[in-house]
């Protein structure tokens, strides 16, 4: 009947003290608390300095934290076969002899965290085969003896988290197949091994370290997911900061770095990343992030933003993301939109050079020979020459994509309005200027400041960005003697949804072709010229004979192999010498088609079910460049 009524109240959570009877006659070791229901003995607080003696085989959970063992001596634990959870964290801890865990062979959860530990003597962790979480964060450990915790076959989660560490050998981490999650935030690590790391690491923490680049054994790590390098001295990211085998990374962490300067193609690898926080650095500017198609968080605040031209892209981002998903990015400059949140900022103040600059310290050349000195005709009058730079100087960026893709959303464009604002750009003219120059204009309606003028010849299209109300701008470096077709569409917020502009505001045109020293000439013979003129005819007439000759000879013979040219019935085969007839500017394009026909001969040849479309890769765009017009 007693033990009815004390199994009634530890179902009710009521804890049992020393003198409750337990399994086997065993009884609750002496300032300790038992959970019957549980199997949990608690003996924490206890101001224990040794090991509480009468500990239940049938334990399953041992809360010893927050008493004073400075050591734990081998055959510490007795025989526990149950044991899953041991806690001894708090307890002043300087040292764990091997064999202290002997008896407690199928531990899960072992906690020394918050304790005095200097160093893991080898062979502390011998017997845990099955444990799967160690914590020892918050010790004094400074470095770890190779094959420390090899014997740790399970282990999934790490946490050495505050501890001294300086640096992590490629024997410091051997043997532990399945850890998963790694926390080394907090120590004092500069260097890593390029082996370092377990292959099959899911979650790393570096934060607060004195790292100064991205670790090489981080950007070997193809399973990592979440990495945190937050507080670390990394003052600037590139293109070989991440590398290219981090292809299952979706949140990074890189708060409070000092962070200067993030390359164009720094992020661009990293095709899986749905969170990206940059927060409290140094930042003033940052490149587009349009090839990260799983992008979904950004975090941004605490840096010194200018919000200029090279945002746009961002403040077009934002618009399309959920407010409550919308990370605030507030202008630091230039002085006339600081403190306003670049979301809320209107288009045509996004200029380069920024809006609102004095214009004593940027103006016009006074030399108007270059092809945008010349005054644009317009539907509105321009303010003011010396209002503000933007109305005095205009900027450029230029980028190159295939025009391959520009069909894609043809179905998708929605019908209740136009992207493209066809209805605002009008008299779009072209001429030519040079073999290698289009001269474009145009006439738009609306307060419009900024437009992107796209230029195609071929499969190839490329992108000027113009700023400052200019409505007149030249198109260098193209192919002589090239049809482009150029189109003219005003900044809005829903650019990126223009694929297919109005008729009305493109039009096409033709370079010129190159100099007559450069091509064959066709020119019809003078009259001082006549009697060489009629020589040579002569002369082509007598070759012409003595051809046909030769030919009606060669044809009667019985010649074998005359049956090559139709022996399938197909055309003949010729060299065509029409080839060197081209102009010296052609070689590029053979080139070009060449490749294309490449690609089009290896597709032609793919198995069935196998999708091998190879479509051909556009021409490569280096870092956008800003260009004074």
């Amino acid at each position: 009947m007693l033990r009815l009524w004390i199994m009634g109240l530890a179902l009710l959570g009521v804890p049992v003290m020393a003198v409750t009877q337990l399994p086997g006659n065993a009884q609750c070791p002496v300032n300790c608390s038992c959970f019957f229901s549980q199997w949990f003995v608690q003996c924490a607080n206890a101001s224990l300095v040794s090991r509480p003696l009468g500990i239940p085989s049938a334990t399953v959970e041992l809360d010893l934290q927050h008493n004073q063992f400075s050591t734990l001596s081998a055959g510490f634990f007795p025989e526990l076969p149950e044991v899953s959870t041991i806690s001894l964290g708090s307890c002043g801890i300087r040292q764990v002899e091997p064999g202290a865990f002997i008896g407690v062979k199928n531990l899960f959860h072992l906690h020394l965290e918050n304790n005095l530990l200097e160093q893991l003597p080898e062979g502390i962790f011998e017997n845990l085969t099955n444990l799967i979480f160690l914590h020892l964060e918050h010790n004094q450990i400074a470095n770890l003896l190779p094959g420390t915790f090899s014997s740790l076959k399970q282990l999934s989660v790490l946490d050495l988290s505050n501890n001294l560490l300086l640096e992590l050998s490629d024997q410091a981490l051997q043997g532990l197949p399945l850890l998963r999650r790694l926390y080394l935030s907090g120590n004092r690590i500069s260097n890593m091994s390029s082996k370092a790391l377990p292959g099959n690491l899911r979650a790393l923490r570096l934060d607060w370290n004195q790292l100064v680049s991205v670790p090489a054994a981080v950007r070997a790590s193809p399973m990592l997911a979440t990495l945190q390098l937050s507080g670390n001295p990394i003052r600037k990211l590139t293109s070989l900061s991440f590398g290219r085998r981090l292809r299952s990374l979706s949140q990074l962490y890189l708060d409070s770095l000092a962070l200067e300067q993030v390359t164009a193609l720094a992020f661009t690898r990293l095709r899986r990343l749905e969170l990206l926080s940059l927060r409290n650095n140094s930042l003033e500017s940052l490149p587009s992030l349009s090839s990260l198609k799983s992008l979904s968080r950004l975090y941004l605040t605490g840096n010194r933003w200018r919000c200029d031209c090279s945002l746009i892209w961002l403040r077009t981002w934002q618009k399309r993301v959920l407010r409550k998903e919308r990370s605030p990015v507030m202008c630091s400059s230039p002085q006339a939109l600081q403190g306003r949140l670049l979301v809320n900022l209107e288009l045509q103040k996004l200029t380069c050079p920024p809006y609102g600059m004095d214009s004593t310290t940027l103006s016009l050349p006074e030399n108007t020979n270059t092809p945008m000195a010349t005054a644009p005709s317009r539907d509105k009058p321009l303010a003011r020459i010396s209002t503000t730079a933007a109305t005095t100087t205009s900027a450029a960026l230029i980028t190159t994509r295939s025009s391959a893709s520009s069909t894609t959303f043809h179905h998708h464009v929605l019908e209740r309005w136009d992207p493209c604002l066809a209805d605002h750009i009008s008299r779009v003219s072209i001429r030519t200027k040079g073999a290698t120059s289009l001269v474009v204009s145009w006439s738009f309606s609306g307060d419009h400041d900024q437009f992107e003028v796209r230029y195609t010849a071929g499969r190839d299209e490329q992108v000027l960005r113009v700023m400052g109300r200019l409505a007149e701008v030249t198109l260098h470096d193209l192919r002589p003697g090239t049809e482009y077709r150029v189109c003219v569409i005003p900044q809005n917020e829903n650019l990126l949804e223009c694929q297919i502009p109005g008729t009305g505001q493109c039009s096409a045109e033709h370079t010129a072709s190159l100099p007559s020293s450069a091509q064959p000439v066709h020119n019809q013979l003078g009259h001082s010229h006549s009697a060489v003129g009629i020589g040579v005819a002569a002369a082509l007439l007598t070759l012409v004979a003595l051809a046909l000759v030769v030919t009606y000879r060669l044809r009667t013979r019985p010649i074998q192999f005359q049956r090559y040219y139709d022996e399938d019935g197909s055309l003949p085969h010729r060299r065509s010498s029409n080839r060197a007839k081209l102009p010296m500017h052609s070689v590029d394009q053979d080139m070009e088609d060449e490749h294309r026909q490449s690609h089009m001969t290896a597709a032609s040849h793919c198995p069935e079910k196998v999708n091998c479309t190879v479509s051909t890769p556009p021409r490569s765009t280096s870092t956008p460049t800003y260009i004074a017009l």
